[in-house]
């Protein structure tokens, strides 16, 4: 079995779209980020991690299950992401074939540097989430004009807005 474990706000500053939306709202950020990562590791069969730093604000370490696949880790008070993932990684290296961590952070790439443990660049990972998502749209965008024979008028209505909504 293998998963990713992400550096949040690694990845958001590696992202034009993501860091725009975080000089505005980081919440709207992480969950755009979290958004990619669901369809990411959905499309791949994949559990996967996003871990945000939170090591400038007090309080306990918080994870929260987003689906079935992904979970959300806001560290605890003093612990960077990439603590986090370094001390994850060495708890949990033998119960998993493969870890991708997906991190710029040169020292990170180091310390995970194993042959079971591969660091992934941000740039790469985007990539692979555009993919993602384009496959999940086109296999099943087409079936959504069937919605609105099958659905009450309004209903769809509802549905469809917040669908859109940014």
């Amino acid at each position: 079995m293998k998963i990713i474990i992400i550096d949040g706000y690694n990845v958001i500053h590696h992202s034009p779209f993501l860091k725009t939306l975080l000089s505005r709202n980081v919440y709207r950020a992480q969950i755009e980020l979290i958004k990619m990562a669901c369809d990411y590791c959905s499309v791949e069969g994949i559990k996967g991690y996003v871990v945000f730093d939170a090591y400038r604000h007090s309080g306990d370490e918080v994870e929260k299950a987003v689906s079935p696949l992904v979970k959300v880790i806001y560290t605890g008070e003093g612990e960077t992401a990439d603590s986090y993932i370094e001390r994850f990684i060495i708890q949990n290296k033998s119960k998993y074939s493969y870890i991708y961590v997906i991190t710029s952070d040169y020292l990170e790439g180091e310390t995970v540097l194993d042959k079971n443990i591969l660091p992934v660049s941000p740039k790469s990972f985007l990539q692979e989430t555009h993919s993602s998502h384009k496959f999940i749209k086109e296999k099943y965008s087409s079936n959504v004009p069937f919605m609105d024979y099958f659905l009450p008028t309004e209903l769809f209505r509802k549905i469809r807005n917040k669908l859109k909504k940014p």
